[in-house]
């Protein structure tokens, strides 16, 4: 791997062969604005406050924009109400030849409608459905939510976002172990507390308590990547500090560098060919 020079605070040192990621090359959309009918305790809407809508997608696609994340409120069934807008998404991918990040909530059966449109589906993961109904106010069965994706032909990353228990660690080295059983990589976003959401009080996780996750995953994980959700201010350099000797990736780098990759994380694994599925052998 060849070693890469990065700088913070007037100091130069070296890390071998990570991979640095700019997430602003992707334009987050909602396809529901501000609204989700779910208020979830982390979130309550949030963050649809400052994305895009899908009617603005056809003149930033002109400007020149080629990378959208497709997000939104949770409907009734637990998921982004893509279905609504497929053609409308065809439409303008296939006039600007633009790449799509799926962010599609928790399906239960196979999302084929998807197979020929997402570049990649990202989606999150409890392994505890107490922990999630806590958290969303729903919950759905682990299994359940694998078994959907798997038989969805679409390149699909999981996401698990420690200490989303108010902070605490509760079910995240359970959902790493369920997910290596599947998954050669993962996403790991850490929990920020949020002004207006229940949890706005909590604090974010123990650094210590996250590095040791992040250690337990890289045994368990060819790719490991530290996600775009991360806890601003000197938290996120302590917490980059901490990870760096174990992820591959690091999004949103504290200190100065090269970017390898503007936009998701999730689109570089796709458009890297990362091989993201475990063989089973």
């Amino acid at each position: 791997m060849i070693p890469r020079r990065l700088f913070q605070d007037g100091m130069i040192f070296v890390v071998m062969g990570l991979v640095f990621i700019d997430p602003s090359g992707t334009i987050p959309i909602s396809l529901t604005g501000k609204f989700c009918r779910m208020n979830c305790a982390h979130c309550n809407g949030q963050y649809l406050g400052h994305m895009k809508t899908l009617w603005e997608m056809e003149q930033l696609a002109r400007e020149g924009h080629k990378s959208f994340l497709i997000s939104g409120g949770l409907e009734e069934d637990f998921l982004v109400p893509f279905r609504k807008y497929l053609n409308h998404l065809r439409h303008l991918k296939e006039s600007y030849g633009l790449s799509y990040n799926f962010h599609v909530g928790f399906p239960q059966s196979p999302i084929r409608e998807l197979e020929d449109l997402a570049d990649v589906v990202s989606f999150d993961f409890f392994a505890d459905p107490k922990v999630m109904e806590i958290v969303y106010g729903f919950s759905v069965e682990p299994t359940k939510l694998l078994d959907a994706i798997a038989r969805t032909r679409v390149f699909a990353v999981p996401h698990v976002t420690i200490g989303i228990l108010e902070g605490h660690i509760s079910h995240e080295y359970e959902a790493l172990k369920m997910l290596s059983e599947r998954f050669n990589a993962v996403v790991l976003n850490v929990f920020i507390p949020t002004f207006g959401t229940k949890f706005s009080q909590a604090l974010p996780p123990d650094l210590s308590r996250v590095k040791e996750l992040f250690s337990y995953a890289a045994e368990k994980f060819e790719h490991l990547i530290l996600g775009c959700m991360q806890p601003r201010g000197e938290y996120r350099r302590l917490l980059q500090e901490s990870v760096k000797e174990f992820a591959n990736v690091i999004v949103k780098p504290t200190f100065k560098v090269d970017f390898d990759f503007k936009g998701c994380c999730s689109l570089w694994l796709a458009k890297s060919r990362v091989e993201v599925v475990r063989r089973v052998r």
